[in-house]
């Protein structure tokens, strides 16, 4: 499933290379195709937009919420493997230097 930031990503380049495409077949001067692109590229990403907010409106958000107790203990579990490998990098250091000190 797409996430909100690829759909608004997508829309924005379509709307970029659409805009190009009318503008070179419609207009002769280069202001008027850089302003229909312009124009084109921001009425594409509105309409998403307007898609977007109306998709999250009416879906059920139950499914989207974050279970806190699974999160909590996740980033426990990440917050002392990082410390593990802080304490080995330190361990480390210490021997480094212990080497150093004694040339």
């Amino acid at each position: 499933m797409l996430k909100q930031d690829n759909y608004l990503s997508f829309a924005i380049v379509c709307g970029f290379f659409v805009g190009v495409i009318c503008g070179l077949a419609k207009f002769d001067e280069p202001e008027l195709m850089i302003l229909w692109t312009i124009l084109s590229t921001m009425g594409i990403y509105l309409i998403t937009i307007v898609c977007i907010s109306v998709y999250y409106l009416f879906i059920d958000s139950s499914d989207a919420k974050v279970h806190k107790e699974k999160l909590e203990e996740s980033l426990e579990h990440y917050r002392k493997e990082f410390d593990k490998k802080e304490q080995e990098v330190q361990d480390i250091r210490n021997f480094i230097k212990g080497l150093q000190s004694t040339d």
